[in-house]
């Protein structure tokens, strides 16, 4: 059978699906070119080597689990403040697929100053977007930070204790309906 030239958009949805399953070891070229059916030459097509193509796998990662969310949300320009919080709660405990990606992020930055920088920002960009809502539903700036905080870290915690479970819509509205109060709630 020939060998298919894979797009850089196959080579980097591939990866961040194995990066996510086992981390930057997942990352063996010559067993994704197999998964692709294409050859490393297109590999190397697009990625001069390996850091370069973990960088990729990081970039669209987070483009598509901060930076777009964080657009879509705020396209919609008549929602109130507490509705956007509760969209991106929706998001946030909607799905588990794919969510080991932050845990071996954090474990590479363990080993790269560069990876452990890279995924404080992104993290500090998302309390950022939260604590931005909170403060527009009335909290106070340090108490919007401390919510963002925790909220963010229940999250890490909900979904490690879950990732293994078949979630439902009715566990998502759970989950709402357990945190809408520390944000319903006027601080003083």
């Amino acid at each position: 059978m020939p060998k298919i030239v894979a797009t850089e958009l196959d080579w980097i949805k591939l990866g961040l699906q194995k990066f996510a399953e086992g981390g930057v070891e997942a990352l063996v070229i010559e067993h994704l070119a197999k998964q692709l059916n294409s050859s490393k030459t297109s590999f190397y097509w697009y990625f001069k080597n390996r850091i370069l193509y973990i960088d990729r796998i990081i970039h669209y990662w987070h483009e598509q689990t901060t930076t777009s969310i964080i657009a879509h949300i705020q396209q919609h320009d008549s929602l109130e403040p507490k509705q956007k919080v509760h969209q991106l709660l929706s998001v946030m405990f909607s799905t588990i697929a794919g969510k080991d990606f932050i845990y071996h992020f954090r474990k590479l930055g363990t080993t790269s100053p560069a990876y452990a920088e890279l995924l404080q920002q992104i993290e500090q960009q998302r309390l950022d977007y939260m604590s931005g809502l909170l403060i527009a539903c009335e909290l106070l700036e340090h108490e919007a930070k401390n919510t963002s905080e925790l909220l963010y870290s229940y999250y890490l915690g909900w979904y490690e204790r879950n990732k293994h479970r078949t979630l439902n819509p009715e566990e998502t509205q759970k989950q709402i309906d357990l945190l809408m109060p520390f944000i319903e709630k006027k601080h003083t």
